[in-house]
C-alpha cells in the first residue's frame, strides 16, 4: 500500500486534521459531497485560471476584466483577483505557469500550484496559492507552500523558488513567506515570516508518520469540534462508537 499511495498537501493535510478521516477519504475512496465551500474554491480557481489565460495571451489588464462574466455574489473576490493581477505586472513579474499539475516520482509526491510569477530580472519565482476564505494566518499554510516548492523545483532545477505565498481573493490579502531570502520587491517585502529548514524537516515527518500509519493500519480518530462538521461523523460514529 505504502508504495502505491502518490501523496499531495490534500492529502498529507487530512492526515494532520484526522488520520481517521484519511482512511475513509482516501483508503476506502469514499468521496465526500462538495459543500458551498468547496464549490465557491472551484468557482474561483476556475475565474483566476481564465483571467491568468487571458494575460498570457497578451490581452490587457482593464479588458479582460472588463469582458469577464461571473455571478454579482462574487464580486469581492473578483476585485481581488484584479488586484492580483494588476500588482504582478506592475512590480516587475510575469505569469509563468497556471494550474499547473506537478509529479515528482521521486519523492512520490503530486500537485496542483495555482499560480506561480517569474521576476523579469531574473530566474526566481514566487508561488501562491488562492484561498476564498477569510485570511489567516502564514503558518497554518507553510507546509503546502513547502510542497509546492519542491514540485516547482523538481520540474525546473535552473529556477529558484525564493518566496510562497497565499493570497485570500475576498480581502485581497497576502501571507507570504520567504524561503531565507530578502530582496527590495513588493511580494518579498510583505513577508511577516520565513520558511526554514525545520518546515521542510516537519513534512517529512509528517509523511514517515502517515505511511507508518497506512502499514500498521490504524488510523486514529482526532476528537475536536470540527467532528460535527465532518462528512464521515456518521460512519465513524457507527464503525467505532
Amino acid at each position: 500500500m505504502t508504495n502505491e499511495l502518490t501523496l499531495s498537501k490534500s492529502k498529507i493535510n487530512t492526515f494532520i486534521e484526522c488520520p481517521r478521516k484519511f482512511k475513509y477519504r482516501y483508503i476506502e475512496e469514499i468521496t465526500e459531497e462538495a459543500n458551498k465551500y468547496m464549490l465557491l474554491g472551484t468557482e474561483v480557481h476556475g475565474i483566476a485560471e481564465e483571467i491568468a489565460g487571458e494575460l498570457i495571451d497578451g490581452n490587457k489588464i482593464e479588458d479582460v476584466f472588463l469582458n469577464l462574466e461571473y455571478d454579482e455574489e462574487l464580486e469581492d473576490h473578483i476585485k481581488g483577483l484584479e488586484k492580483f493581477f494588476k500588482d504582478i505586472y506592475s512590480n516587475g513579474y510575469e505569469i509563468f505557469s497556471v494550474e499547473e499539475y506537478i509529479v515528482d516520482e521521486e519523492i512520490n509526491m503530486n500537485g496542483i500550484v495555482d499560480i506561480a510569477i517569474k521576476n523579469k530580472k531574473n530566474n526566481e519565482l514566487i508561488l501562491f496559492d488562492y484561498k476564498t476564505g477569510k485570511p489567516r494566518n502564514i503558518s497554518k499554510y507553510k507546509l503546502e507552500l513547502c510542497i509546492y516548492k519542491i514540485l516547482l523545483e523538481s520540474k525546473y532545477p535552473n529556477l529558484n523558488v525564493v518566496s510562497a505565498g497565499i493570497y485570500f481573493t475576498s480581502s485581497a490579502a497576502y501571507r507570504i513567506a520567504n524561503f531565507g531570502y530578502h530582496g527590495q520587491d513588493y511580494f518579498k517585502l510583505q513577508s511577516k515570516e520565513d520558511i526554514d529548514d525545520s518546515d521542510f524537516d516537519y513534512v517529512d515527518t509528517v509523511v514517515d508518520n502517515l505511511y507508518e500509519t497506512i502499514d500498521r493500519n490504524y488510523f486514529k480518530k482526532e476528537k475536536g469540534f470540527l467532528c460535527r462538521y465532518c462528512f464521515y461523523k456518521d460512519m465513524c460514529d457507527g464503525d467505532f462508537g
